[in-house]
């Protein structure tokens, strides 16, 4: 069965918009697989700004009546709805999971991008089958973000790990084995900062296509083939070292993803 993943955060400028257009693109063009991407952001959505898409219909437009498919741009070869910067009339976003559980057969994935507001998070959370929570590595960023743990457990949505963005001085932030034991959720990867992802903004082009050797590019596709379950590609430099595999958690937190992922296709 398809698998709804949201990626959720209760503070803005995270990187929630960007990792989920990254993971969806990785999935379609690395890993051959069938995705829809949904602005979710029901108040400030980015993605079609992010990918310069002509919004006439939306995912509002959708929640009041209108059929989804409507609603369905394509861009890199990912399949986008995206919301209204500037919808007037009122929508109910808890009608969200009735609307893409209809759309489960037609795709291997659906991922959505959040709001970090509170309340619309709420409705985001009860339609994903599990979360992703996006952080960076500061005191201020984990504590609001397991704001948003809080709601999944009260909605019993489970969340699958945490993805650990904006990395830029490790020595003066919290490490992997801190933020686990923070949050008690594990880490699934680790993207540092990099100048190259302000110019695939400028394109509006995913940076995995733009520059697929980059390291923002090169952890997402690990990130991606443990979510759909392929093997974990190492570079030359992984296979020099292959004590730092061992001792890199996330690595090890992939291959557990893998495994249920596997267990749920048995």
């Amino acid at each position: 069965m398809t698998n709804i993943l949201a990626f959720v955060s209760i503070k803005g400028g995270v990187g929630k918009t960007t990792l989920a257009l990254e993971t969806a693109s990785s999935l379609v063009n690395d890993f051959d697989k069938k995705v829809l991407l949904v602005d979710a952001n029901f108040s400030a959505p980015n993605l079609g700004l992010y990918l310069d898409l002509t919004n006439e219909t939306t995912l509002h437009d959708a929640l009041s009546g209108t059929l989804l498919h409507n609603a369905i741009y394509e861009s890199h070869g990912i399949d986008v709805v995206p919301a209204s910067m500037y919808y007037h009339d009122e929508v109910d976003p808890f009608k969200l999971k009735k609307i893409l559980n209809k759309y489960k057969s037609r795709y291997d994935f659906i991922i959505l991008d959040s709001s970090p507001n509170y309340e619309e998070l709420k409705p985001v959370i009860a339609a994903a089958d599990k979360i992703f929570l996006v952080t960076s590595p500061d005191n201020v960023t984990l504590t609001t973000t397991l704001k948003a743990a809080k709601i999944a457990r009260e909605q019993n949505t489970p969340i699958e790990g945490i993805i650990v963005n904006r990395i830029r001085s490790p020595r003066h932030e919290f490490n992997t084995n801190e933020i686990e034991i923070i949050s008690d959720i594990p880490v699934m990867a680790k993207i540092h900062d990099h100048k190259k992802m302000a110019q695939a903004l400028n394109y509006k082009t995913p940076i995995t296509l733009l520059d697929s050797t980059n390291t923002i590019s090169r952890e997402i596709k690990r990130f991606a083939s443990a979510i759909c379950g392929s093997p974990e590609e190492e570079g030359w430099f992984q296979k020099l070292l292959p004590l730092k595999n061992i001792l890199q958690k996330e690595k090890v937190n992939r291959q557990f993803m893998r495994e249920k992922f596997y267990e749920s296709q048995v």
